[in-house]
């Protein structure tokens, strides 16, 4: 518990579907105690990574805006990135200068793939990690689709001591 407040503070980094299903589900759960939940993103859009394939066929996705979503919910939005993490303080440092206290920490940032594990991938292979990257690998498909060339989709497979 916050000392000077008694709220119970958590702090929810990322709003992917994990940050967001765990702030949102803790609201409801938490709705009648004294609990103060607090969902850092870097961009006020919620990006679903799942429907990246979409993106890079050209479609465009719903545009889901975080504090529309978050809408009734109790849970507070912050619009900033974590930079530092002091785990013994309990403190989240965020980019734009603020310190986040917390009691409660759920760190829900992500993933990415990484491409430099197979020789060739960096200079050959595309992810769809994010909007910006699928949009240009919809415009590189049409260039390819003009050139009557191919494209190989390969799934990305795990192994131990990856």
């Amino acid at each position: 518990m916050n000392a000077t407040t008694n709220t119970h503070e958590i702090a929810v980094l990322g709003a992917g579907y994990t940050g967001m299903m765990a702030a949102i589900r803790l609201a409801r759960r938490t709705r009648k105690l004294n609990v103060r939940i607090t969902l850092v993103n870097p961009s006020e859009r919620f990006t679903e990574r799942l429907r990246m394939h979409q993106v890079a066929a050209g479609q465009e996705l719903a545009d889901h805006r975080i504090p529309d979503l978050l809408a009734g919910s109790g849970v507070v939005f912050h619009r900033a990135a974590a930079v530092a993490l002091d785990a013994a303080a309990r403190v989240v440092t965020l980019d734009d200068g603020a310190e986040l206290h917390y009691d409660t920490l759920i760190y829900a940032l992500g993933s990415h793939t990484d491409t430099t594990i197979v020789p060739g991938a960096d200079d050959h292979a595309w992810t769809l990690d994010d909007p910006r990257r699928a949009r240009r690998f919809s415009q590189r498909l049409t260039e390819i689709a003009a050139a009557a060339g191919t494209v190989t989709v390969a799934p990305l497979a795990r192994h131990a001591g990856y």
